[in-house]
């Protein structure tokens, strides 16, 4: 026991002098490299590439490496991401770095972004649903998947302190918090998963799908919704057709498309 105890003592040196040293010395070397990095030459081929993967021109007001307990990635300031139509969504700061992925196998680069503040009332929500918009501040996770035909990303946000309309309600709903998951790509357009509104008039929790169609407002909503509305809210939900509970919830399905919901 003595002697087996005193062989792995000698065995610890020879662990550090051929596997522990050199491992600290590559991590050193690549912990320079990323911090010495010349980032400002990388700023016009990353926004470039980013900007054809999402369809959008995108500027870096600055770009600087930072480190993560996820890895090393780069963040930007001053983002601005210009759109097709001409809007300009503007984001205070986005950190971007490789996101953990089995697509690197299958030879398609996987990101994982940070994204603070990000004005949500220039997002083109009237263009794709006409009648809809979306005011407030949000932070954002987003995971990308580059290289195929149509984007795969899948988003967690946070929203405060903003406002939601949608076709067919009569007023929009203001709310101090709204978060949740979404996922584009797949058989559907996009998921929705644990979406949860809060605000002074109503609350409310939905999950499920919006299909693919031939644009957004006509494409297939199955969405399970539940709502809770203060009194003042009450009779407009029922002039828009919500019947509610006496205690002002209702438990509910959306169907039909975005521009013209049926409610079960």
């Amino acid at each position: 026991m003595v002697a087996a105890r005193g062989g792995q003592a000698e065995a610890l040196p020879g662990l550090l002098r051929f596997v522990a040293i050199p491992l600290a010395g590559a991590l050193l070397f690549l912990l320079f490299l990323h911090l010495g990095f010349p980032y400002d030459r990388l700023a016009g081929g990353l926004a470039e590439r980013l900007g054809q993967a999402t369809g959008t021109q995108i500027r870096f007001a600055a770009l600087a490496p930072r480190l993560s307990l996820l890895g090393p990635g780069v963040e930007a300031t001053g983002v601005t991401a210009t759109l097709s139509a001409g809007e300009r969504i503007e984001i205070e700061r986005a950190f971007l770095r490789p996101a953990w992925s089995l697509a690197w196998l299958r030879g398609r680069p996987a990101l994982h972004f940070d994204l603070t503040a990000v004005d949500l009332a220039n997002l083109p929500l009237a263009g794709a649903l006409p009648g809809a918009s979306l005011e407030g501040k949000a932070d954002l996770r987003v995971n990308l998947v580059l290289g195929g035909e149509d984007l795969a990303a899948d988003f967690d946000f946070s929203a405060r302190d903003g406002s939601l309309a949608l076709p067919g309600l009569p007023m929009a709903v203001p709310f101090t918090s709204f978060a949740g998951e979404l996922a584009l790509g797949g058989e559907s357009l996009l998921e929705l998963a644990n979406v949860a509104l809060e605000g002074p008039l109503v609350s409310a929790l939905a999950s499920g799908t919006l299909g693919r169609g031939a644009s957004v407002a006509s494409s297939p909503l199955a969405i399970d919704l539940e709502i809770t509305a203060q009194p003042g809210m009450q009779a407009p939900l029922q002039a828009a057709g919500i019947e509610l509970g006496p205690e002002g919830s209702r438990k509910l399905q959306l169907t039909g498309t975005p521009i013209r919901p049926e409610i079960r």
